[in-house]
């Protein structure tokens, strides 16, 4: 007897605690469910809205079987503070929820005992998180700026001195304008390179032919330029050629997920011939094609590509790694063509006053060397309905520019000098061979919105952050002159300075003119007519970054997620 009545109480007991698991799984799928009824609105519209509860009594129903009486399922609306993992009501109907707790509740009977049922109850939280893909830096974008034919000779010489293709004829015809136009599906690559997973493709290290042939069968749109570009690539291949595509493809899944992510095929083709490359540089003469420089010749050393990101706010994601053999290089000789710059020289207290006009100009041959860093970047927010877009946080890495050239500068003000020693209105020349390093400088974290519309998914937006500071310079062959003109410049004479004069005008003439020289924002700029097209062939800016919000997968600001 003392035995049977020990087995009923288990089996009595038992039967409560399975009720109390089936009400814990049901609360859990509901909430996952109802989660996704969150879309923005307040309180007070989606308790009104019938369509609320449909999808409740929808969702219990498709997950009947639990063990006891029929379940009573109610909901609460309100926030999930996710740090502290407490929920909070919502108390007006104004309120925008952006959780929903679930509670099951059943009951089941008790075969022996006093008591002849038994309840249980449990609850779970689903939240609606918001979800977005996007890229940072991209050999594709590279193609949009006006300087886009530059980027087939450097992957043309890199593919060459590569050895890793046997037929260097077949890689010098290819326009890699065709493959920026394709896009795979992430999914589907490691599914036709054999691989299990997402993760496996991330890490995996795959024969160089088969990822071309696998890229050829998935490229969309399948227009004939870009099934024969990749055709041809992997038929010039040797077989021993080998591509890392977790350097290639630089994934980072963040807290979200990349199903149904895409990527740009120019970027992978483009990442597989830079890692191949060795010490990834390429030699090349640019010839006419840089409209700032006749003759350049242009040496790049590169394996910084795309970082796709794909999660929720908060999280970020890198393109590049401070490190030697992550940084970007490039190393450009060749004539300029002539860059003049108006700028404003800062007055010299007793000596040089009332600037009226001030050029610099930077001609004859020129020298550069460019070493840029890595950017990181943080997804703030997301928007969905009528407009959509993200919101980021974007940090550029520090970049060094180092150029020698020969400069002249001419400078119009008020010099205190002359015959009689007062202010006389002067002409002075200064002419200088000089070798500077400038730093692009960082002034925090650039905050840019790709809304859509005004704006566009699967377009490069240009980042920018901090401005070009000169950190040391030297010169050779200075010379500085200074003239009164007169009757429009037919007659003049010569002012006399003294070295320390001279001095002072060369430092503060040329400090203001340099400074001017690399600006960003001047059109006629060495930095928006030599370094900006240079960078701009392999997805880099000065100091700046692309930025893509990604169409697929589509953005979503009702992702569900259990929370607690």
């Amino acid at each position: 007897m003392v035995m049977v009545l020990m087995a009923a109480f288990v089996v009595d007991i038992g039967m409560q605690r399975v009720a109390r698991a089936d009400m814990q799984a049901l609360s859990d799928v509901v909430a996952l469910d109802m989660s996704r009824r969150l879309d923005g609105s307040d309180k007070a519209t989606l308790e009104a809205d019938p369509a609320w509860d449909e999808a409740l009594a929808a969702s219990v129903a498709r997950n009947g079987g639990t063990l006891g009486e029929r379940p009573v399922v109610q909901t609460e609306l309100g926030e999930m503070d996710i740090a502290t993992g407490q929920f909070s009501a919502s108390d007006s109907g104004d309120d925008v929820p952006t959780a929903v707790r679930v509670t099951a509740s059943t009951s089941v009977d008790f075969a022996f005992g006093v008591a002849t049922s038994g309840g249980a109850s449990r609850s779970a939280i689903g939240a609606a998180t918001s979800f977005a893909c996007y890229k940072v830096g991209s050999w594709a974008a590279a193609l949009d700026t006006q300087s886009s034919l530059l980027l087939n000779p450097v992957l043309q010489k890199m593919a060459e001195q590569s050895g890793a293709f046997s037929n260097g004829a077949t890689v010098r015809a290819l326009d890699y304008r065709g493959l920026a136009a394709a896009s795979v599906d992430l999914l589907d690559l490691a599914a036709t390179l054999g691989l299990a997973s997402l993760n496996e493709l991330a890490s995996a290290t795959v024969n160089l032919r088969d990822l071309y042939l696998a890229l050829q069968a998935l490229a969309r749109p399948d227009g004939a330029t870009t099934v024969a570009a990749l055709g041809s690539l992997a038929a010039a291949t040797k077989t021993t050629s080998q591509a890392d595509l977790g350097k290639v493809l630089a994934l980072d899944s963040g807290t979200g997920s990349l199903l149904g992510a895409r990527a740009n095929v120019l970027d992978v083709v483009g990442g597989s011939i830079a890692l191949l490359n060795g010490t990834n540089v390429a030699n090349i003469y640019l010839d006419a094609t840089l409209p700032s420089m006749a003759n350049a010749g242009l040496a790049v050393k590169l394996t910084q590509g795309p970082r796709q990101y794909c999660g929720t706010p908060g999280g970020s994601s890198a393109a590049g790694v401070a490190s030697d053999t992550e940084q970007l290089r490039v190393t450009l000789g060749g004539q300029l063509n002539p860059s003049i710059i108006d700028f404003v020289p800062p007055a010299i207290t007793g000596l040089l006053s009332s600037v009226a006009s001030a050029t610099i100009t930077a001609e004859n041959y020129a020298t550069f060397d460019l070493s840029v860093a890595g950017t990181s970047s943080r997804l703030m927010s997301v928007s969905c309905g009528d407009t959509q877009g993200i919101a980021l946080d974007v940090s550029n890495g520090l970049a060094t520019v180092t150029f020698s050239t020969p400069l002249r500068a001419e400078v119009r003000a008020q010099l205190a000098k002359g015959l009689l020693g007062g202010l006389v209105d002067a002409v002075i020349r200064i002419n200088v061979t000089v070798s500077v390093t400038a730093r692009i400088g960082q002034s925090g974290d650039v905050d840019l919105d790709v809304t859509v519309p005004p704006q566009a998914f699967d377009t490069p937006y240009p980042t920018s952050s901090g401005g070009i500071n000169v950190t040391s310079s030297s010169r050779t062959g200075a010379s500085v002159s200074a003239n009164v003109e007169l009757l429009g410049g037919l007659l003049g004479a010569n002012i006399n300075l003294t070295n320390n004069e001279k001095s002072s005008i060369l430092d503060t003439v040329l400090g203001s003119g340099l400074s001017a020289l690399l600006s960003p924002a001047a059109p006629h700029s060495l930095a928006t007519t030599v370094l900006d097209p240079l960078l701009a062939l392999i997805g880099a800016q000065v100091g700046g970054s692309d930025v893509i919000l990604d169409s697929e997968p589509a953005l979503s600001c009702s992702a569900p997620r259990l929370v607690g």
